[in-house]
Parts: structure tokens; sequence; C-alpha cells
């Protein structure tokens, strides 16, 4: 608990106490950047612009002489953001375009009265690609016109751009910087963007820089704000498309080179990990680009540890490592104890620069690592009732004891031990302490965590057999006791068979549950059993009650005797009488074998055919009858 509130008190102090830049653009950075402008270079007109600028600000050469001939039939196009992704993606390869009369003709409309600030700036950029000079007076014209109309944020950042590609008194454009300023929205304290997200922010940052320059006045923006925009852009690293790498470079690029504001980037170029192995911390100091800044001298102010807030070293300087960007300290000279450390730099450059800003009372965190060995172990077997001294057994870490220890249910087991850092001898606390025992014929296992004694940094477990028996399920035998160990600071995490004991459990009447790797009990399911049928005599004379009627009435017709002479002999009749024999023959077969849907099929024939056929005679019966 102490070391997690020192660490929630130093995470919430630091911020106050300095900001500077996250990160920096490191090579990885860069090839992905590479990665993505090059396999963007086939695609639309925009694309290959954002790809072609961003490849330049990387110092990367491309073919021009395929490119400059694809864009040859864009010189006369009628839409100028068109126009001006076709004529900057020339002018960067060094084949400038030269307009065709509907596209000058274009571009000169775009510059005229109406205008909207992306078009003006599209239009002006064009006559810039092109090598044509720019109407100063006219352009801050039609700037003033348009930023009435539409004062966004994306609007006043592309009227950046546009008047810092102008002549004269820049004053009124460059006033409506720190209105842009201002409106900027900070995230936990530590970035700034506008809204809009990178693109628009790029935008505006880098248009206000190149007005100021142009205007040569100092930018309204303070250090931290600088700093602030920085760890912005930062968290945008990772962008996938074109356009949005592009903005990122382009504002790393101004921010790196500022003439006001540099931040400057003080991180880890070593692992986090010191140990007694690997001692050296190293340092990168850059600017956002991740470029050499100049020299400057490194400080370690303080390395404070987390857990109790000790300082163990103040007022270091570090080696600068010739010819790199990187600075080392031995940080294992001042002995630390294992444990997290937050490290607070300061960077000066040899030479007075005001401009350098993030570079005081930088914080970086790092953690000393160390070994760890197990020492005053002793294993104690109690009464638990504790009426005798019981038995007290010395084990010695790393070894097995040999000697099998037999504990019965009545007693208690009890182990203690101090975890020592094999640095400095001494007890230490860690996070993670368990004492597994094992069963060594089924494989069971029940883990326990040790508890420590703050004051005396002594762990102790202490089992009352006859209360956990429930925890072994009463299964005697054999059980290996086996320590385990581990930490986020410790190089050697311990599983130690420390020793072997027999526990004695008693017979229970109850039977056993099984364990959780047996197998279980089968589960057979009872199904009700069938009603008894009754007799075949029973049957039989049921079946023969049934069909009385037929035979009673198979009798009366022999003794009336049976006139078949008035019987129709034709088609309907005879097709009549053997359709509806033929479907009690069906149902027969229905009861017997087949299901419903067959004999719907068979019926549905049958049906047909005998109602056709008994229509029919029932008409020859009538006109007989009629006839009579």
């Amino acid at each position: 608990m102490t070391t997690y509130r020192a660490f929630v008190f130093l995470s919430l102090v630091a911020p106050l106490l300095s900001l500077s830049p996250s990160s920096h653009l490191t090579p990885q950075d860069k090839a992905r950047l590479n990665s993505v402008f090059s396999s963007s270079l086939s695609g639309d007109t925009a694309s290959l612009h954002y790809s072609l600028l961003g490849l330049q600000l990387l110092g990367e050469s491309t073919d021009s002489a395929s490119i400059c001939s694809s864009l040859l039939p864009l010189s006369n196009d009628v839409n100028v953001e068109t126009l001006f992704h076709a004529t900057g993606a020339a002018a960067a390869l060094g084949c400038p375009l030269t307009l065709g009369p509907e596209a000058a003709a274009t571009v000169a409309a775009s510059l005229g009265e109406g205008a909207t600030t992306a078009s003006l700036f599209f239009a002006a950029k064009t006559q810039s690609s092109v090598g044509a000079t720019l109407d100063s007076a006219a352009v801050k014209k039609g700037l003033t016109a348009a930023l009435r109309k539409d004062d966004t944020l994306l609007s006043l950042g592309l009227a950046f751009h546009t008047a810092a590609m102008l002549d004269g008194d820049l004053t009124k454009f460059f006033d409506r910087i720190e209105d842009a300023v201002v409106q900027a929205d900070e995230v936990d304290g530590k970035m700034l963007q506008f809204e809009g997200g990178l693109s628009v922010t790029s935008v505006v940052l880098t248009g206000a820089a190149k007005l100021a320059i142009k205007a040569k006045k100092l930018l309204p923006v303070a250090g931290d704000q600088a700093v602030k925009f920085a760890n912005y852009l930062m968290s945008r690293k990772s962008v996938q498309q074109p356009k949005g790498a592009f903005h990122l470079l382009e504002a790393v690029t101004t921010m790196a080179s500022n003439p006001q504001h540099i931040p400057l980037v003080i991180a880890l170029a070593s692992p986090v990990s010191v140990s007694a192995e690997n001692p050296h911390v190293v340092v990168s100091v850059t600017d956002l680009a991740g470029g050499s800044p100049g020299d400057f001298t490194l400080v370690l102010d303080t390395a404070t540890r987390l857990e109790d807030g000790a300082v163990v070293a103040a007022k270091h300087p570090l080696t600068h490592m010739v010819t790199t960007t990187k600075y080392t300290m031995d940080l294992m000279t001042a002995s630390p104890p294992a444990g997290f450390y937050e490290l607070v730099l300061t960077a000066s450059p040899v030479k007075a620069d005001t401009r350098f800003v993030g570079n005081t009372g930088v914080t970086l965190t790092v953690k000393v690592l160390t070994t760890i060995s197990v020492d005053n172990v002793e294993l104690k077997v109690l009464d638990s009732e504790q009426t005798t001294t019981g038995k007290t057994i010395k084990l010695k870490f790393p070894s097995l004891e040999t000697e099998k220890v037999s504990v019965d249910y009545k007693e208690r087991i009890m182990l203690n031990f101090n975890v020592l850092d094999a640095a400095t001898k001494k007890a230490m606390l860690i996070h993670q302490v368990f004492v597994k025992l094992t069963h060594s014929e089924s494989g069971a296992e029940i883990i326990y965590v040790a508890e420590a004694a703050v004051s005396s940094k002594t762990y102790m477990f202490d089992l009352d057999l006859g209360q956990a028996a429930q925890d072994f399920n009463s299964k005697s035998g054999d059980y290996s006791v086996s320590v385990i160990l581990g930490d986020a600071v410790i190089t050697n995490p311990i599983s130690w068979h420390a020793a072997n004991i027999e526990i004695n459990f008693p017979e229970s009447d109850s039977p056993k549950e099984a364990g959780l790797y047996e197998a279980k009990p089968e589960i057979r399911h009872l199904f009700r059993e069938p009603e008894p049928r009754p007799s075949a005599v029973v049957s039989n004379a049921f079946t023969l009650l049934c069909l009385s009627p037929i035979l009673i009435m198979l009798v009366l017709w022999a003794r009336l005797g049976v006139n078949c002479s008035n019987f129709p002999v034709s088609l309907a009749s005879v097709g009549f009488h053997l359709g509806l024999a033929s479907i009690f023959l069906l149902y027969t077969y229905f009861w017997l074998e087949l299901n419903m849907f067959q004999t719907m099929k068979y019926l549905t024939v049958l049906g047909v055919i005998t109602f056709l056929c008994g229509n029919s005679l029932l008409a020859t019966i009538a006109k007989r009858s009629k006839s009579v």
C-alpha cells in the first residue's frame, strides 16, 4: 500500500513540476512513414502530391520521369484544387508545369473577389509552383473578405499559409494567430490540439510559424504550449494516410527548426530495467524530428525510489556518447535497492539558447532489478492446541530436505522464511509469495498465500490441518511442499521444492467426492417403463368384435340375396369403386408404414380420380331414374 500511495502521489505531482515532450520520431517511425508515402505514389493526384512532399521531408528521392509525364495532362484542368496538387507535385519533382489557358483562367478567377480562403490558398500555391508572381494587394483584399465570411480554424490556417507568400504589411493576418491559438483544446493537461484533428492542427501551426517568420514577429505561443502541441503530434505518429502523414511531418519539422520554441525530447534509449549485469541508463536528447539539437550538458537532478521516496542519487552528470545524441550513467554505483525509480533530469545547452523548452525537470521511470535467495527457513509441526513444543526442521535453500515429515490431521504446519536481496544481503518484501502442496499420487495442488510481517520482513505460512481438511478432500498421502516467489523487480523467480510431508487424515464414512481430474460416476437415465400389454386371447377377441359388423353385413347379404344386375358397367362406375377401395387400402398402409406426407401425396391423386368418377356415376344414375 505504501508503494501504491507513493506512486500515485508522484504521478499526480510530476506533471505539475515539469512538462516535456513524450517522444520523438524514431528511425522506425520514419521508415513506416516512408512506406506509407511510397505505397501511395500510384494513387490519385492528392495522394501523389502529399507523398512526394512527405518523401522530400524525409530526404528520400523518387523516379521523377514517369511521374512528370503522368502530370502533364492536368496542366489545363479547370479545378483549382486539382491544379494545386498537380503543380505542387511537379514542382517537388523539379519538372514544373506550364498552365494552359483554361487552367490559367481558373486560377485567376480563384484569386478574384468572392473567393474562399481555400480557393485563395490553392490558387496562390499553384501560382508559386509554376513560378508566377502574386498580386499581394489583390490577394490581401480577397483574404480579408474571405475571413469575414469564414473564420473557422481551417480557414484561418489556410489564410496564414497564403499570407506568408505575400509581401508588405501582414499585421492584420498575424494578429489573427492569437485568435486561433486560444481555441486550442487541452487534453489531460499534457496535450493541445485544434478541433478537426491532425490536419487542422498542422495547418494552423505551420501556417502561423511561416507567417511569423515572414512578418518577423514572435508567435503568441508560450513554451509549455509548444510542448503540449508537440505531445499531441507524437500521439498521432501511427497515422496511415499520406495526407495525415505529410501534415504530421510538416508540423514536426517546423517545430524542430522553429526560431522561437524548440521542444527538446529527453527519452530513455536503453531498456527500462537496470541491474548489476546491465547497470547503465542511456538517455537520448533530440528534437521532435529525432535530430541532434546540438551539444548539451545532461544532469541527473535526483533518482527517487517510488516505494518510500528515498533519494539514492543527486546532481549526477551524465557522460556524452561521442558522435551520438545519447548520454549515459552507471546508476548501480549508487547501490540502489531493487524497485521502481523516478529520474529527474535537466539538459542545458553548452551554448546558451533560450529556444529550447521542455528540457528541465524531465521525469523518466526505470526499475532496478536484483536477484533473490531464501534464508532462515524453518518448517515446524505443532499440535493444533499448542500443548507441546512440536518439531522444528531447518531447511536450506535451494536443497530438498531429505527427511520426510509425518503430520497428523490434528497438527499444524508452519513455514517461516526471509527473502534476501542478493546484492545487499538484507531481507526484502516482494509481491508474490505462495506455498504449494502437491499430492504425489494424484497431482492435485493446493496453493496458499504466505503472509508477511512488515516489521521483520519475515514470511509466515500457518496451516491447521484439522480446519483445512476440506481443502485436501481428506486425502491422505505424501505431499510435496514448494515455495513460489515472484516480483517485477527480480531476475530469478523461484519455485523451490523444499520438503516432502506425509499427511494422515481420518477415514470418512461418507463417500469421497471425485477429484478435479478423476472420472465422475456414469450418469444413467431411467426411462418410464411401458404399460403391460393384454394377452393374445383378449387382443384377438377384441379384433373379432371390431370386425363383427362386417361379418354380420355379409351374412345378411347372403340370406337376402345380393342383386348386382343393376350395376352399371362403365368406366366411371368401375373407376369410382376401385378408387374408393384404393383409398381404404391407402389408410391401411398409413397405419402400417407410410407417414402423413406420403399418404397425402397418394391421397391427392386417388381423391381426384374417385371424385371425377363418382360425379360421372351419379349423373348417369340420375339420368336413368328420370327416364324411367
